[in-house]
């Protein structure tokens, strides 16, 4: 590409970083809400269910991934990174996610009595019957989501997105909560899916002008899925790499094993999740608008994998060291096998994490057949690990086995992407040094006050322990970057200054 071109670019997008940033705060405030309020009703219905009824509604959640990630159409990823206008893509797309709701809530409805028979006491089979059924209606209602809620990411629009994601999930916890202890049982969860399927559907029009209508036209369905199928293939190894897992654990070791290992990863992910998804959310649309200017998607994705590690690694750690404190003191003792499952996940979180710096680069330049090569080898691993280690160490050798696969395809794909951006091994490593530094100190002080200082597991300790870390990991890194000049402080600075940046013409270095 000539300077000309690249001037061009730049001049086309000029605030582009600072636009990032300012919408990425919207999503990690989002998320960030959306995390707390849903580990607060996870909490809750943990303590209040027996581990069956966990078990069932962990199953009805997983058939419901299962048939979306099996029929994703992809659509929607190849409008955020197709460049011009989408609008005439729109209507097809819509009736093409009505068409397939349709689908599904057929599908699952039909399908549960059968579902309902596998791994399940058989006096909780015709409560499961209900509840497979009852959560099919959430297909239907979704399908009718507005298409034109696909901007809000594609212009970095992310307020709306914020917006849209707390009404749906205030509703949800404070209907399942309170339906929880209206009804009972695990039918107040239910009712309140089914209501808040119901408020995002119509949320979406609410903040979207666009109006779609009925109309499908085969060439347009046709041109999006040369982009979606590769999303679409992707998301299935995906999803069996996130999920496999999950089925596994179900099919071997029953239900109660299933909302064990569950909500092990649930606890131990969530940090993860909420900062790979905010990654994604906002980094593939961004990367998207300067996809063909190698030098400013290079800095942007060193940018962002130096302020992920800053974060995700230190989280990791401390789900590790403090998580078995944290399930004697919220959980109820059924859920203390899970312990051990919990701390190994925690590396899956830490990998899942920096590697979700990885994959919206790989999609908004196209190179989606390499990620399902990795993807491939990743579960190929995992389906030659996964039954040993179960039958030798249940849901903890399940956990090892999933911490296994993606400590060893982590390097391959980081390999690939540096040449992609034609960067050199050690620049991506450089930002994983310092957190790495700062949360190994952090830890080994952490230890040394439980064996020591708080030797009994009660509330004073464990948040002691948790303040005292987090001002060890921060005076460490602190220290380490004004030695080193790793630049970690100017970019936090940067970050902060762009939150207050309203619409001032800058040059960008985005």
């Amino acid at each position: 590409m000539t300077d000309n071109n690249n001037i061009n670019i730049q001049k086309k997008e000029p605030d582009l970083y600072k636009r990032s940033v300012k919408g990425g705060y919207w999503v990690i405030s989002s998320r960030f809400a959306v995390q707390l309020l849903g580990f607060v009703k996870s909490l809750f219905i943990v303590n209040f269910f027996f581990l069956n009824d966990l078990g069932i509604i962990s199953a009805a959640v997983m058939m419901m991934e299962i048939l979306s990630t099996f029929t994703q159409t992809g659509f929607e990823s190849a409008l955020i990174q197709k460049k011009g206008d989408i609008h005439d893509y729109l209507d097809t797309a819509w009736t093409a996610g009505i068409i397939k709701g349709i689908v599904l809530f057929l599908t699952l409805y039909f399908a549960a009595p059968l579902l309902a028979t596998f791994r399940i006491p058989e006096e909780k089979v015709p409560l499961a019957i209900g509840i497979f059924r009852a959560m099919s209606v959430c297909f239907l209602i979704s399908g009718f989501r507005n298409i034109g809620a696909i901007y809000f990411s594609k212009n970095l629009d992310f307020h709306k997105t914020f917006a849209l994601s707390m009404v749906s999930t205030l509703t949800d916890i404070v209907l399942s909560v309170g339906l929880v202890l209206f009804f009972r049982s695990i039918w107040g969860v239910i009712a309140a899916r089914l209501v808040t399927a119901c408020i995002n559907c119509t949320s979406t029009y609410i903040l979207s002008s666009y109006r779609p209508r009925l109309h499908f036209e085969r060439a347009k369905a046709r041109e999006l899925w040369k982009f979606g199928r590769w999303i679409f293939g992707g998301n299935i190894i995906s999803y069996l790499l996130e999920a496999g897992d999950d089925y596994f654990v179900w099919s071997y070791l029953g239900i109660q094993s299933l909302a064990l290992y569950r909500y092990a990863y649930r606890f131990s992910n969530m940090p993860a999740t909420h900062i790979t998804s905010v990654i994604s959310q906002v980094s593939f649309p961004a990367y998207s608008k300067i996809q063909d200017d190698l030098p400013r998607l290079r800095e942007a994705y060193l940018k962002v994998l130096k302020i992920t590690a800053l974060f995700s690694v230190p989280t990791a750690f401390l789900i590790f060291i403090l998580g078995p404190d944290f399930v004697h003191l919220f959980l109820p003792e059924r859920m203390y096998p899970m312990i051990p499952a919990l701390q190994l996940l925690a590396i899956v979180g830490l990998i899942t994490s920096l590697g979700g710096v990885i994959g919206p680069v790989l999609k908004a330049t196209g190179k989606l057949v390499p990620v399902l090569y990795f993807q491939g080898g990743r579960l190929a691993l995992l389906a030659i690990l996964i039954y040993p280690f179960t039958k030798m160490w249940g849901i903890a050798g399940t956990a090892l086995a999933i911490a296994l696969t993606r400590v060893l395809m982590y390097p391959p794909g980081l390999l690939f992407v540096c040449r992609l951006v034609n960067c050199s091994i050690w620049k991506v490593i450089q930002p994983l040094l310092i957190p790495l530094a700062a949360s190994t100190m952090m830890a080994f002080v952490t230890f040394l006050l439980k064996f020591s200082v708080f030797t009994e597991v009660h509330f004073l300790s464990f948040f002691g322990s948790l303040l005292l870390a987090l001002a060890i990991y921060l005076t460490t890194v602190w220290l380490m970057d004004s030695i080193f000049n790793c630049e970690i402080r100017k970019i936090v600075r940067e970050n902060f200054t762009a939150i207050r940046w309203k619409h001032r013409k800058n040059t960008g270095i985005y």
